[in-house]
């Protein structure tokens, strides 16, 4: 199998990021487990562990070999509208390019 460049690696992270996004902040077990997390506790989304995420995903994760950390952060490091009325941010990105990265709110009421 030929070695994917950095640059098809980097887009093939941008490309899936907002699925995993999406997909994580809406499972219950990625919810539960952010919600019970220390700020900053850093959990991975790798080959490793693509628990509850949809199998599209999940293969496409496997497949090509992405790799992603997710982690509760303050309200201060996105827009101030993501963090509004108790909103909690979970931040995504890919591990090996901290630049390609986005924010999620997420009401903890509706764990």
């Amino acid at each position: 199998m030929k070695k994917r460049s950095r640059r098809l690696v980097k887009k093939l992270h941008k490309r899936w990021l907002d699925d995993v996004m999406i997909d994580a902040s809406l499972v219950s077990y990625w919810r539960s487990r952010l919600f019970e997390s220390n700020p900053g506790e850093v959990f991975e989304i790798s080959r490793r562990d693509t628990s509850g995420l949809p199998s599209v995903v999940a293969t496409a994760i496997r497949t090509f070999g992405l790799h992603y950390s997710v982690s509760v952060v303050p309200p201060g490091d996105a827009q101030a509208w993501l963090s509004e009325n108790g909103m909690v941010l979970f931040k995504f990105w890919a591990t090996g390019f901290p630049s390609v990265h986005c924010f999620s709110g997420n009401n903890p009421a509706s764990r």
